[in-house]
């Protein structure tokens, strides 16, 4: 890219170039030598002011340029600016410019700080939350647990005394209110474990057809009980190096999440796996109402839940697909969705293939 001073001196220089040829042409040529060279003269004389000039405006025009262009690469940068005289050769324009820029760039660095600021407050509140959020899980969890012991004893009426209809549907009532709280707890526990990188994973090498097998028989008798039916797609057999338990809890949550929305009548969710080089991909299916493009940017947000008006309503507290991504990305993965509104919705997470070590054989 060719500069201002460059221009300028190609320019000129051919200008000057064309004056003292135009002379010399004309000394050459014309049959009155005296004033042939006084033209000659004149054209020398021109040319050389030309250049003379064309030096001096460069030099004048653009150093104070060059010096702007210099300050915004810093600035850009560092998003700073050094603080030094300038001389803008008496150009008004030139001047105005310099001031113009310095205006917008103290306007632009005092926004920037104020934004830097703001994020660390934001920063601040955000640990303070979760570890208030911490804090209240951990107290809950304290007496949630003798409740329900305490429950479990009543139901042993040969040990706490016979009851009735009513007094065992309350009992009944306030068992599933209890194991919902402990699950949201749970939930909440687990986030904050994401969030603060202390998730614990043990890895080992797990074969994909034993963990699909595994999460099939163990989800596969209550998906009958709801009239669910539930299907093993098994693509090709590979190792990864992962945390068994804590796939496990991903199968959970997403085949939990496809059984509430699956059709009453005719519900199908498939399981499967896919080779896909480095990775086995796991998968679950529903033929359920699927979800509207608009939500899915949000659906592994926490407490985010899609809206169900036209099925039965969902419970849950809005963390599961929050802790699949947590625990994928731990596990060094990804999950991600396909889905279409009435057709249906895929989840998938795939996982880094075992790795064999070859020993090296020496002769």
């Amino acid at each position: 890219m060719i500069r201002i001073k460059q221009a300028l001196f190609l320019i000129f220089g051919i200008t000057s170039f064309i004056i003292f040829y135009i002379g010399f042409l004309n000394f050459l040529t014309t049959q009155d030598n005296e004033m042939g060279l006084i033209i000659l003269i004149f054209s020398g004389i021109v040319s050389s002011g030309t250049f003379f000039a064309t030096f001096y405006i460069a030099n004048h025009l653009t150093k104070p340029i060059e010096s702007l262009a210099k300050r915004m690469k810093e600035f850009s940068e560092n998003n700073f600016i050094s603080k030094n005289s300038l001389d803008d050769k008496g150009i008004s324009e030139l001047t105005a410019l310099h001031k113009n820029f310095e205006d917008m760039a103290q306007k632009v660095g005092n926004t920037l700080e104020k934004e830097k600021q703001l994020n660390l407050k934001l920063k601040e509140m955000d640990k303070r939350k979760t570890e208030f959020m911490s804090m209240i899980s951990h107290e809950l969890k304290t007496p949630i647990m003798p409740i329900m012991g305490y429950i479990q004893l009543l139901k042993k009426q040969e040990l706490m005394g016979n009851l009735n209809e009513k007094q065992l549907d309350a009992l009944n009532e306030i068992s599933i209110a209890s194991e919902k709280l402990q699950k949201l707890i749970q939930d909440v526990l687990m986030a904050q474990k994401i969030d603060l990188g202390k998730l614990s994973i043990n890895k080992e090498i797990v074969d994909s057809k034993d963990l699909l097998e595994k999460t099939f028989k163990a989800f596969n008798p209550i998906c009958e009980s709801k009239n669910i039916d539930l299907k093993m797609s098994l693509g090709q057999t590979s190792s990864v190096y992962s945390d068994s338990d804590r796939i496990s809890q991903i199968f959970s949550n997403l085949i939990s999440n496809a059984m509430s929305f699956v059709p009453k009548q005719k519900g199908i969710i498939e399981l499967g796996t896919k080779d896909d080089n480095e990775h086995i991909t796991f998968f679950v299916r529903d033929n359920g109402v699927g979800i509207a493009k608009e939500q899915q940017k949000n659906i592994f947000k926490k407490f985010y839940q899609v809206d169900t008006s036209s099925t039965r309503k969902k419970e849950g507290s809005g963390l599961g697909l929050t802790i699949c991504e947590g625990i994928v990305k731990t596990l060094g993965g990804k999950i991600w969705l396909k889905s279409s509104e009435n057709k249906g919705t895929t989840f998938f997470f795939n996982l880094p293939k075992a790795k064999i070590q070859v020993d090296k054989i020496h002769p």
